[in-house]
């Protein structure tokens, strides 16, 4: 149980009013306070950039196209787990049979439908979609032994 003084939330108390509340409400009373901080330090941040009193919308816009550091860290993580796949990628092509890694090349990387990889090999299209379909079976167990946990 937390004690808070209700008179630093309420501006009209006159006087110091405590009250126990319960760590739940305590957490979400300190997130809200997070958020609220984070509004004016963006907010006084993207001033420097715009004039806010330009365009009723333009102090709105710049709230919402803001990044937060919680969503560039995401992208990062993101990238890096992205920058890995690629790098393990020609071993993971290995474990495919020859036919399906140049299928899979030309579908994924060279973005050619699979009528028209189909036409060009003089195959049926089912082949070229079940060879695609196979080879990243192969690839996913591959994948699945270079980067167990993730």
């Amino acid at each position: 149980m937390k004690t808070i003084n209700l008179r630093w939330i309420y501006p009209h108390y006159r006087h110091d009013e405590f009250v126990e509340v319960s760590d739940e409400v305590w957490e979400a009373m300190r997130q809200a306070q997070r958020e609220m901080n984070n509004y004016e330090r963006r907010k006084v941040y993207h001033r420097a950039w715009y004039s806010l009193d330009a365009y009723s919308w333009t102090e709105n816009y710049a709230q919402e196209h803001g990044r937060s550091p919680e969503e560039i860290l995401l992208e990062r993580e993101e990238r890096a787990a992205r920058l890995r796949l690629v790098t393990a990628l020609p071993e993971a092509l290995a474990h495919a049979t020859p036919t399906q890694a140049r299928r899979i090349r030309a579908y994924y990387i060279a973005g050619i439908n699979q009528p028209k990889i189909a036409r060009m090999e003089g195959v049926h299209s089912s082949k070229v979609s079940i060879a695609i379909r196979r080879g990243l079976r192969n690839m996913r167990r591959c994948y699945d032994g270079l980067f167990p946990s993730e």
